[in-house]
């Protein structure tokens, strides 16, 4: 089963101005549809128009990939028309606290500090070479390092209740950009949309900032993408963004013919995954040992072509939908408590992260964001009942 990729692209097309119109122009879920237009159907506009797209690419499979990023696209429009997005949240920033949280701060400069550190000791070595070799130059910690900073930039709300947090916030974020930059990683970029959207929400601002902010970031991370690998930053560089149609047209390929659908067996490995000692083979590696056994290249993988290997096309709009709920839930709760706030920022960014990659990092990604973020609540400072001077003297 397959469709004319032009349909599903004017059709999944629909769902960012149906939700702006619908929901109106405040709707996180437009401007998120219009991020997985860009780096869903970025390669198969690419491809009908004349341009390159991913090598390795079966484009004899691009239309039936398009059937499933639209029925992607279907899964979220259906969620986000049946579950309202708030219109009177407030800055979760402002108002009555009851705590004060004085270790976010202290984990915002040691994470500055450690960056710092790194992009000294690299030097010249970050200057040049591939992405892999300035990787090898932040050392063996740099995976790490990002992951921490999607937990620690999702602290945005908690930090910002402070001079002092909003200091080590706007310190940590530029040198986390800066490190990113200089490693030729573009996750910032996520980070960035997912901040500016969230801050623009609770402000009571129009979003005319975000489109531009959005506009800019894409060309950032074309022209970051164009660097380390040599090419040239044009318009089919734009379309090209990430390797989802790639990854699922291969998945399309071999899945049921070679291999049998899993049937959530990947769904489950990610659980099994989070338990110490039980790591799992990422899907991100088996299409490595599947496609080019040895190459030391990555490919990513895609929630759409996840979905697929487990329950073929019907198995994708059931994931979306389930994703947009717990979008909305967090969304619609950013004002109600800090780990609310925290956990729509930090589900936001892992859930764009996670578009072209798959459901063990994602969910890595939140069920570790929350472990940090209770750590962080453990030493949080009750300011209920209490005087100014006093909440001073205990965050001092």
């Amino acid at each position: 089963m397959s469709v004319d990729p032009w349909y599903a692209v004017a059709l999944a097309g629909l769902t960012v101005p149906v939700l702006l119109l619908v929901r109106g122009r405040r709707d996180l879920l437009a401007y998120l549809a219009a991020y997985f237009f860009v780096f869903g159907f970025g390669p198969v506009v690419s491809y009908l128009l004349g341009g390159s797209i991913y090598f390795g690419t079966n484009t004899m499979l691009i239309g039936r990939a398009s059937l499933g990023l639209l029925l992607a696209f279907a899964g979220v429009l259906a969620a986000g028309l049946l579950v309202r997005q708030r219109t009177d949240l407030s800055d979760p920033a402002k108002g009555a606290a009851e705590h004060h949280f004085p270790l976010v701060p202290v984990v915002l400069v040691a994470l500055s500090l450690y960056a710092a550190v790194v992009l000294v000791l690299g030097g010249s070595g970050f200057l040049a070479g591939t992405k892999l070799d300035r990787i090898g130059v932040a050392g063996p910690g740099h995976y790490d390092y990002l992951l921490l900073e999607m937990l620690a930039c999702s602290l945005y709300f908690m930090a910002a209740r402070t001079s002092v947090g909003r200091f080590a916030y706007r310190l940590n974020l530029a040198v986390y950009v800066v490190y990113c930059v200089s490693t030729g990683e573009r996750d910032f970029v996520f980070v960035l949309f997912a901040l500016i959207l969230h801050r623009e929400l609770v402000s009571g601002r129009g979003f005319t900032r975000p489109v531009v902010w959005g506009l800019a970031l894409l060309l950032g991370a074309t022209a970051l993408f164009s660097l380390r690998g040599g090419g040239p930053a044009d318009a089919g560089q734009v379309l090209n963004q990430g390797s989802v149609l790639f990854v699922d047209t291969w998945v399309m390929t071999h899945v049921p013919s070679v291999d049998p659908y899993a049937h959530g067996a990947t769904y489950l490995d990610a659980l099994v995954n989070l338990v110490p000692g039980h790591a799992q083979v990422p899907l991100s590696q088996w299409l490595v040992d599947r496609y080019a056994p040895g190459s030391d290249s990555g490919y990513g993988f895609s929630l759409t072509g996840e979905a697929y290997l487990n329950f073929g096309l019907a198995g994708i709009p059931v994931l979306f939908a389930g994703l947009t709920l717990v979008h909305r839930l967090l969304v619609n709760r950013i004002d109600r408590a800090p780990v609310h706030a925290y956990a729509s920022l930090l589900f936001t960014i892992a859930w764009m992260y996670g578009f072209r990659g798959e459901s063990a990092s994602m969910l890595k990604t939140c069920v570790y964001g929350l472990v940090f973020y209770g750590l962080i609540r453990l030493v949080s400072v009750s300011v209920k009942d209490r005087s100014p001077e006093e909440v001073l003297r205990s965050c001092a």
